[in-house]
């Protein structure tokens, strides 16, 4: 089968939607499948990948989404794409390049599925428009974008309740994103590590133990809850150093919290690693602590339980989907000190630290990525079918742009 995939957000730019869409690329390809990525040119260079198509682009408008890309479709890549004879369309992203998918799909036929990644409300304060409004425009893009796609498939269940609430009628099916088990069982030292960032000297870290967060450092992400946490565990005595991966628009306010609240010699940005890195951090540290209430699934969490290492994390959609029970680590209610207690008690209680140790690789176990790719599959079987069948859906009709 040949899938092409349109996306708003690829390389260089890291987040979970380009993990989603590499981590599934390489499963089909290995199943056999071929697949054409459709992506924004980013700084005008080109890429070597044969079956990358790179659109031209400007940056993103709005100032705190800087390192994003605003794409169109290029005569040349709708060309491309006529080339290609996709049997599927798969749009990763509502934006410009998700409406030349929506196109592209009407003018050659073709079915479109599309993935709904993200809990776009919780972005809206990015936009430069009153809240009112930019929710009302979440909730018409989500129906009339939507609305316009063979199948939708979303990672939980949290988010298939959402969009059915903005009056999403076309079919949806859950698929979290899997996650590849192989090859992660191989990582780089710290020391290492600490000389390729630019870190320091990994004797600071002697009898401490270690936490580790990932994500981008913006509001959505609650990162100073975390800082707050990192502030009681100190405070009741817990030798530890809290590494925080990840960059973003709020990082000088982060940064000028830690200095308030003293804990320099306790919490380090890393800023932006590389993907194997991150895991080769994930596998060294002790826990992994996430405030975020904003997921649909939390991939990085999927990925922390891959390598056996327990998460403590606020109680919330897409998280209570991978720690439910608190199999694999601690859920807690949006509280620091409550976060904290969590935090320290798995810390100080050996026996339950490496039952939860056993259950993070037993939960991951449950996502493999082979399964996912093949459920996939069977979502763009079904859209083909029903093309062939009865036509484009009917559902089509009423939604216009």
């Amino acid at each position: 089968m040949r899938i092409a995939v349109f996306t708003d957000t690829y390389r260089p730019e890291i987040n979970g939607v380009v993990t989603s869409i590499d981590t599934y690329r390489a499963e089909l390809e290995r199943q056999g499948h071929e697949v054409w990525i459709f992506c924004p040119r980013y700084f005008g260079q080109d890429d070597p990948h044969p079956r990358n198509v790179r659109m031209p682009s400007i940056p993103f408008p709005f100032k705190m989404m800087k390192e994003r890309r605003v794409a169109w479709m290029s005569p040349a890549a709708i060309l491309r794409f006529g080339r290609v004879k996709a049997d599927v369309i798969h749009s990763q992203v509502p934006g410009n390049l998700g409406v030349g998918a929506v196109i592209t799909s009407t003018v050659w036929r073709t079915p479109h599925v599309h993935t709904y990644h993200t809990h776009y409300m919780e972005y809206t304060h990015y936009m430069p428009f009153p809240r009112p409004f930019a929710r009302r425009a979440v909730i018409w893009i989500a129906r009339h974008f939507c609305g316009r796609c063979s199948h939708v498939i979303v990672p939980s269940n949290g988010i298939k309740q959402e969009i059915l609430g903005y009056g999403v009628d076309a079919p949806i099916t859950i698929i979290p994103t899997g996650i590849d088990l192989q090859g992660r069982q191989t990582s780089t030292p710290l020391d290492d590590l600490f000389e390729r960032y630019g870190l320091g000297d990994t004797d600071r870290l002697r009898g401490k133990r270690l936490l580790v967060s990932v994500g981008r450092l913006g509001r959505e992400k609650n990162i100073r809850f975390l800082i707050r946490a990192a502030s009681r565990i100190r405070d009741a005595g817990e030798p530890f150093h809290f590494f925080m991966i990840g960059d973003g628009p709020n990082r000088e306010e982060i940064e000028e919290e830690i200095r308030a609240r003293g804990l320099n010699d306790e919490v380090t940005i890393t800023g932006y690693l590389r993907r194997d890195d991150v895991l080769s951090f994930l596998r060294a540290s002790d826990l992994f602590i996430f405030a975020s209430k904003t997921e649909t699934q939390g991939l990085v969490l999927l990925e922390s339980l891959a390598v056996g290492t327990p998460v403590v994390a606020i109680s919330a959609t897409g998280v209570d989907d991978l720690i439910g029970d608190d199999v694999g680590g601690i859920l807690t209610p949006d509280d620091p000190d409550r976060f904290a207690e969590a935090v320290i008690h798995l810390l100080r209680t050996p026996r339950l630290y490496r039952e939860k140790r056993r259950e993070a690789r037993a939960r991951a176990a449950l996502w493999s990525v082979e399964g996912q790719a093949r459920r996939v599959i069977a979502v763009y079987e079904a859209a083909i079918r029903e093309i062939r069948r009865h036509g484009m859906p009917r559902f089509r009709r009423h939604h216009r742009f």
